[in-house]
């Protein structure tokens, strides 16, 4: 037995469990997203700053320091500052008609995918990812633009968000007309 709207409701076997869907409101990924930022850039600095570091060697004194100095600025930059930057411009919607991806620090980006361009949407995990415990959607759309990726969903979530995603997307196929339904 399970409650619903108006009091309770009994479940029998075979019966699909209803599940209240997401909201139309607005979202933010979750905060481990920013320690996977920094690690994953500080690891993309490694053979850049190993490169660095031969070339202030062989150039020798006194572009040394002004080299050292320079590289520990980027990479102080790109691994501190920048992620919560990010994160901070990191929105993400689902309305009536399509999700919405909002980001970029210097270049701010607004993509919408329409739900009847949905293909299919894949759940990834690196390893970084694992350890905090995030997910990214791939979705992958019949449109020129190609896929849009969601980073940074708490793990638990990110099944739900797909499913409500793809819901969305069979309602959507659904309400156009034939021709549409056929190149989706």
């Amino acid at each position: 037995m399970g409650w619903g709207q108006g009091g309770p409701v009994t479940i029998q076997a075979g019966d699909e469990i209803p599940r209240p869907g997401l909201d139309d409101r607005e979202r933010e990924l979750a905060p481990a997203v920013i320690t996977s930022w920094r690690i994953s850039s500080g690891l993309s600095w490694l053979l850049p700053g190993a490169m660095a570091i031969g070339l202030a060697v062989v150039i020798g004194p006194p572009w040394t320091w002004l080299v050292l100095v320079l590289l520990l600025g980027l990479v102080l930059f790109s691994v501190v500052f920048y992620p919560p930057m990010r994160f901070r411009r990191w929105r993400w919607q689902l309305t009536d008609l399509a999700i919405e991806l909002r980001y970029g620090v210097l270049l701010h980006r607004r993509e919408t995918v329409p739900y009847f361009r949905i293909q299919q949407i894949d759940i990834a995990a690196g390893p970084v990812d694992r350890l905090l415990e995030l997910a990214s959607l791939q979705v992958t759309t019949a449109s020129a633009s190609g896929s849009a990726s969601l980073p940074g969903i708490a793990a638990e979530q990110a099944p739900q968000v797909r499913a409500e995603l793809l819901a969305r997307a069979a309602t959507a196929v659904a309400e156009h007309p034939g021709d549409l339904r056929d190149a989706v």
